[in-house]
């Protein structure tokens, strides 16, 4: 019997209340794995370019892949796929906590949910137990005090729950899903299309055990990973986190400055590095479920007012958008916005670059005095972010401003502003420059979720890791854009794989080899999967994308960078470094992936990948 599927889909319609089941073929999931590539086939083929991010008819799908409930490292996460109400086009991310093995556990490999519940509710599904119940007793509470809510009202500390907070409820486009208090569905709006169905909650408890085709061998693969993690992380985040970037990653040009206008930031950069940051919030690893790493962080400190933060602290990305972007290198403040962030339910990332945003606009003038009202944003001040940040969660003053994301706030703002603002597809960058990383400007551009470091990773292809399985065995030249295009097109179908198994990205940036993943593979399911056709599984889910982007109106015209991003370093490591040739790249990678001149994959393509 194959393993690593139930081949069960659960659809909830919240406008009817009506629950069905449906399944999901083999042929599917050989084709598409799970996770972000099975839901990238549901919204391809029931969604159209007039479906509303907001409205009833947007589908908000919570799938899994054929590793959750496996104990392969790194299968602790999920996937979360639906059109972004920040961008207006496909969208996936993932998160971690308990929630994918649990949910996987219920017997169901997706859920699939849609309409909108006239009043507020959540979700329960235990084994083949589905309840929509109301929630109007945890409807206003933030998303960490909504879990100890919904565990007290069900009487069970073993659910898991994925919850939304205030900004979800008012339909901030950068609302994000908390998972269980410290793990986050973080980028495009998830938390607002939840809101917009009236959902607070998806609160999961399966206890079946998934099928897995050939157990002993997989036990021996896991065993063996995970030893091999543990010690490749040993002195790096496994002690520290991720705070272990911020230091290197400023010694390279790659940690946002000052909006992006600035180059070097050293005295900022090591107050917030690896030992002040745990030294200094008594930061303990709180990992996801099968995780040998454990780069999640737990934090316990006394705040200047007394009160104590105790909760989930801040990972590299909410330390870079939160703390050198705005040049903020207090620590405590940092930790208390972060805070404020997971509990209102918004993306740290997007909330950074909105403070940063603010700030530069402030000093350039552009924000009119009824705007402030009396706020002064200026760069480095702890008390204007986490008054920003509130402002931006709860919909308040000039954070209201950007309630639908960077795009309208800039335009509100003037053509100024709109030339200022820092994004890809309106989703705003994250905490790595592509001026340091040249193969990570094309990867923003052409990314099918915008701006994002994650649905393809070719940096880490930059500083060394390879796959000899599939030719690439050697890093490209720094700071050349020759064979740039090739190393995006090979991450990003390598990362559209992995959010389809669904693993982690961190087990392959840390020693878990292409081969390592095939096998782990091959072991739950029972299938003769090779490297090669894992990568081209990898590329049709991209390819799909590409064509929910197109059928959304994004084309070539959409594949650029913003200015700031073309301009080069005065100082530092990439000093007078620029991305010359950039539009031939582009062309380039079109090229590469069998696309037309406007980006529109070719008929030939879309054929060959079985895509009609």
């Amino acid at each position: 019997m194959p393993g690593g599927y139930w081949n069960k889909l659960l659809r909830i319609n919240l406008s009817t209340k009506k629950v069905t089941e449906e399944e999901f073929s083999q042929e599917d999931a050989q084709l598409f794995l799970g996770g972000s590539g099975l839901g990238t086939k549901i919204i391809y083929e029931e969604l159209s370019k007039d479906s509303e991010p907001l409205g009833p008819e947007n589908l908000l799908i919570f799938a899994t892949g054929p590793f959750q409930g496996t104990g392969v490292p790194g299968s602790g996460k999920w996937s979360v796929i639906t059109k972004s109400p920040q961008t207006g086009t496909f969208a996936v991310s993932t998160a971690g906590a308990e929630w994918g093995v649990k949910f996987k556990q219920t017997g169901y490999d997706a859920v699939i949910i849609s309409g909108r519940s006239p009043y507020p509710v959540y979700i329960i599904i235990e084994n083949d137990k589905v309840e929509i119940k109301t929630a109007h007793r945890i409807w206003g509470f933030d998303a960490v005090e909504a879990v100890g809510l919904i565990k007290k009202e069900l009487q069970n500390d073993k659910v898991s729950v994925a919850a939304i907070g205030p900004a979800g409820e008012k339909l901030v486009a950068i609302a994000c899903i908390v998972a269980d208090m410290h793990s986050f569905a973080g980028r495009c709006g998830f938390g607002a299309v939840m809101g917009s169905k009236n959902l607070k909650a998806v609160v999961v408890n399966g206890t079946k055990q998934v099928p897995i085709y050939n157990k002993q061998e997989l036990t021996n693969l896991n065993r063996e990973m995970s030893n091999l993690l543990a010690q490749n992380t040993k002195e790096t985040f496994r002690e520290h986190g991720t705070s272990v970037l911020v230091g290197p990653a400023e010694a390279g040009g790659d940690l946002p400055i000052k909006y992006w206008a600035g180059d070097v930031w050293p005295r900022g950069a090591v107050k917030l590095d690896a030992v002040s940051y745990t030294k200094q919030l008594n930061a303990k690893p709180w990992p996801c479920r099968n995780c040998p790493i454990g780069c999640h962080r737990h934090i316990n400190v006394t705040l200047p007012d007394g009160r104590l933060l105790d909760g989930a602290g801040a990972e590299y990305e909410s330390l870079g958008m939160l703390g050198s972007c705005c040049l903020i290198d207090d620590l405590i403040a940092i930790s208390e916005a972060n805070d404020i962030c997971n509990r209102l339910g918004i993306d740290t990332i997007s909330a950074g670059a909105f403070v940063a945003f603010i700030m530069e606009c402030y000093e350039k003038g552009l924000i009119k005095e009824e705007l402030l009202q009396g706020l002064k944003p200026e760069w480095g001040s702890g008390k204007v972010l986490i008054e920003l940040i509130k402002q931006i969660g709860n919909k308040e003053k000039l954070g209201s401003l950007f309630s639908g994301g960077i795009i309208p706030a800039a335009k509100y703002l003037g053509s100024e502003a709109e030339r200022l603002a820092v994004h890809v597809k309106g989703l705003d960058l994250p905490a790595h420059d592509p001026r340091s990383f040249f193969s990570l400007a094309v990867n923003y551009a052409t990314s099918t979720r915008g701006a994002c470091h994650l649905r393809g990773f070719p940096h880490c292809g930059e500083t060394g890791m390879i796959l000899p399985e599939i030719g690439l065995e050697k890093a490209s030249e720094r700071f050349s854009m020759e064979g740039q295009a090739k190393l995006a097109t090979i991450f990003q179908d390598y990362a559209s794989a992995l959010d389809s198994l669904v693993s982690c990205i961190f087990m392959q940036i840390c020693g878990m080899s292409l081969t390592d993943t095939v096998k782990a593979l091959n072991a739950v399911t029972g299938w003769n999967y090779s490297p090669q056709k894992l990568m081209e599984t990898g590329e049709r889910i991209f390819n799909m994308q590409r064509l929910i982007n197109i059928r959304d109106g994004f084309d070539r015209e959409s594949d650029v960078l913003p200015e700031r991003c073309m301009e080069p370093g005065k100082e530092g490591f990439r000093a007078g470094k620029v991305l010359a040739e950039f539009t031939q790249c582009i062309e380039e990678y079109y090229e590469l992936r069998d696309w037309d001149k406007q980006g529109i994959p070719r008929k030939q393509k879309i054929q060959s990948l079985k895509l009609r």
